[in-house]
């Protein structure tokens, strides 16, 4: 069911979730996921939350409402997955969850009565699949919210140097805590009439903090490290894309992918101007074993394999398209296929805050982050440095950030 909004409200709660580097552009499809999502009490709490996290306290002073009845909103919204609520240092801090990852998928984690499923599905599909405008910031961006990992049974047995982060097992067995819950995308696809009877429901992993909030919120299950890892290696047979979180360390989620269903998968097929930039630091390569039967072709899910028919019907690998997935060396029966180390490697983020300001930095979004009335980030010396930043042409500010970005970012993520 539907909820009726004052349009000041929504308007409001768009303009400070298109703060985020992905953001929430547009007026119309993103206007009516915000009214099937919000009551019109919720959008009035949302809009004024900050983008990092605050105490409750301060929130209360910036509302205006006493503590008990601002907390009683916050843990409601919180239930919907409307509001991040973190314990971080031992005290409940609050933020508002950014559309991806975070609020579109946490409308979707569970069977809800609340809120109208199925039209926010048919939503869902329009704005992040059939239309590129939600994507646009990425167009310039060499940092993504997701990366690929590769599956590791198809890394080069003489190739040493895979570090632990790119490798799924060693992120799972570094975490304390570790959930389950159902996949955004297939929920999505069920309600559209278009059920994945291949996969299963519930395949996608959080960890930490964000595991302990799903969980908490009953919008995933806590699971071990035994089971974590057997719903990796399951993914891994039955032909899914591991998609994780663009980070070294303290990974939120990782998402095991089909790709009849996956939206983002979806989008990296629809749209050439994303590029490789979700990419694993590998990639697929053709051998002199290939017999053409095209195992790999029907493997891969963003269709960067084919069978050339120019002149010599072989198979080609679309270096510039290849997601460096494996699936398709787990597929071929004749050893053509192999894996080999990309020529030039993706930067991956140390955590989530040095992601989100690279982010930022790149698709010219950073003074949205420092104008936030609850950002810790300010000072002359950052304005000057973000103000030569954003006057440079996207090109050139390509070409500079790679020289400029890592002692920045660590200016940035350090507060002073």
């Amino acid at each position: 069911m539907g909820h009726s909004h004052s349009h000041g409200s929504v308007s409001r709660l768009r303009q400070q979730l298109d703060r985020y580097p992905l953001g929430a552009p547009g007026t119309g499809l993103i206007t009516e996921i915000l009214q099937t999502i919000y009551t019109p009490e919720e959008a009035e709490v949302a809009a004024q939350l900050p983008l990092g996290f605050s105490t409750l306290g301060g929130l209360a002073r910036r509302l205006k409402l006493p503590e008990a009845t601002l907390r009683t909103k916050l843990e409601s919204m919180a239930d919907k997955g409307l509001v991040l609520d973190l314990n971080l240092g031992g005290e409940m801090k609050y933020a508002l969850p950014p559309t991806l990852v975070g609020l579109f998928e946490f409308s979707m984690m569970r069977v809800r009565t609340d809120i109208d499923q199925r039209h926010l599905s048919e939503l869902f599909h329009r704005y992040l699949v059939a239309e590129p405008e939600y994507w646009l910031r990425m167009r310039d961006n060499v940092t993504t919210p997701f990366r690929t990992l590769i599956h590791e049974s198809t890394i080069p047995s003489d190739y040493t140097e895979v570090l632990d982060y790119e490798r799924a097992s060693q992120l799972i067995e570094k975490e304390s805590s570790v959930a389950v819950g159902l996949c955004h995308c297939r929920h999505v696809a069920l309600h559209r009439g278009r059920e994945c009877s291949v996969f299963p429901m519930e395949s996608c992993l959080s960890f930490g903090s964000i595991a302990d909030y799903l969980v908490r919120h009953q919008m995933a299950r806590r699971i071990d490290t035994k089971h974590a890892l057997t719903v990796i290696q399951d993914s891994h047979k039955q032909g899914m894309v591991h998609l994780c979180d663009n980070v070294q360390n303290e990974p939120n989620f990782l998402c095991n992918c089909c790709s009849c269903c996956c939206e983002v998968l979806a989008c990296y097929r629809n749209f050439d101007f994303l590029g490789n930039a979700l990419s694993s630091n590998f990639e697929a390569s053709v051998t002199e074993r290939c017999t053409q039967c095209e195992l790999c072709v029907t493997a891969c899910p963003v269709n960067a394999i084919e069978l050339s028919q120019a002149t010599s019907s072989k198979i080609q690998v679309d270096e510039s398209a290849c997601l460096g997935c494996g699936l398709c060396v787990s597929a071929c029966q004749n050893d053509a296929m192999a894996m080999v180390p990309r020529m030039n490697k993706h930067l991956v983020p140390e955590n989530t805050i040095k992601r989100t300001l690279m982010m930022a930095i790149e698709n010219g979004t950073l003074h949205n982050l420092i104008a936030d009335p609850h950002a810790s980030l300010s000072s002359a010396a950052i304005n000057r440095l973000l103000g030569a930043i954003l006057s440079l042409s996207p090109a050139k500010r390509l070409l500079a950030q790679t020289a400029i970005k890592s002692r920045f970012v660590e200016f940035l993520a350090s507060g002073t």
